[in-house]
């Protein structure tokens, strides 16, 4: 296997791990916040989370496979599946402290900086990778934490009445 292989795999097998992370916090979220709209937003998270770790599994089965890359619309069309890999298993997730009295402030500031990292992960990843489709792996997952990064400000925004927040939306930032 060559060092770009293997440094990709490593890059996947660490997002995957990031995003099994958050995916993680946000399902706790669930529970220690109160207000429903908050609850629904920490439960389209969860799936949204949960999506990019199929995605992210799926492209890290193939890489390990000795296969190359697939673009977002080939991994989408091509009915590959992420296989439950053994090495999550040996590995302890490192679980994000909430405390019993952490307030829905708290979990939403967490949440915020949690995407925060994400972008910033996958921003350095998309400078690393040679690939055009790895780019655009990477590329993809920047906007969708973007994305997630402006609901949880939103939220954080109508809970703490600071800032610009969102009360009825006209539009959606989630993504399906």
């Amino acid at each position: 296997m060559t060092k770009a292989k293997g440094d990709a795999l490593d890059v996947l097998r660490n997002a995957i791990e990031m995003e099994l992370e958050g995916k993680d916090f946000f399902e706790r979220a669930i529970g220690i916040v109160k207000h429903q709209r908050a609850k629904d937003t920490f439960s389209g998270l969860v799936k949204q989370e949960q999506r990019h770790v199929e995605v992210l599994g799926a492209e890290l089965a193939r890489l390990e496979r000795g296969k190359d890359w697939l673009s977002l619309n080939q991994l989408e069309t091509s009915g590959e599946s992420y296989p439950k890999l053994s090495v999550f298993r040996d590995k302890a997730i490192k679980r994000i402290k909430i405390d019993p009295g952490t307030g829905e402030l708290d979990v939403l500031g967490l949440g915020i900086e949690i995407e925060r990292k994400s972008i910033k992960y996958y921003e350095d990843a998309g400078r690393a990778v040679r690939d055009g489709n790895a780019r655009e792996m990477f590329a993809w997952l920047v906007k969708e934490e973007s994305g997630h990064l402006a609901i949880l400000t939103a939220e954080y925004d109508y809970r703490s009445k600071s800032g610009y927040y969102y009360d009825n939306a006209e539009f959606s930032l989630e993504v399906m």
